[in-house]
């Protein structure tokens, strides 16, 4: 009988190549987190950061409730610009912008979100950090 791997178990092996793989398939926010903080191997990190950043963005079927608090613990500004970018979710993208001090990114997001509250909290945002209303 075939058993398929649990990747969290994976995420501990001793080989790079398999913690990567299992990094591929983790849908658990906090152990990436810690993977991607804390692996000793760059290629294991940078795999588990870019399907931490999938995942928080909503590229998987994880609670909205979940994924706002992964935001709200998430210290990574690159993380977070992206999920101001892209979350499916506008309610995710405001909990993002809240925490943007950019003002380049904030004046992108006023360019190019496609829900006018989350533009009209990018040009608060921007207000609000001393920079015109766009």
């Amino acid at each position: 009988m075939w058993f398929k791997r649990q990747p969290s178990a994976d995420i501990n092996a001793k080989d790079p190549a398999v913690r990567s793989a299992a990094a591929k398939r983790l849908n658990d926010l906090v152990v990436l987190r810690a993977t991607y903080e804390s692996d000793r191997d760059r290629g294991v990190r940078e795999t588990a950061r870019a399907r931490y950043r999938h995942l928080l963005a909503g590229g998987d079927a994880l609670d909205l409730a979940h994924r706002r608090a992964a935001l709200h613990a998430c210290h990574d500004a690159q993380i977070v610009a992206h999920v101001a970018r892209s979350a499916r979710e506008p309610e995710l993208r405001a909990l993002a912008i809240e925490r943007i001090d950019e003002p380049a990114l904030l004046r992108e997001v006023c360019a190019h979100d496609p829900d006018p509250s989350i533009v009209e909290q990018a040009r608060g945002r921007l207000a609000w950090l001393g920079f015109e209303r766009e």
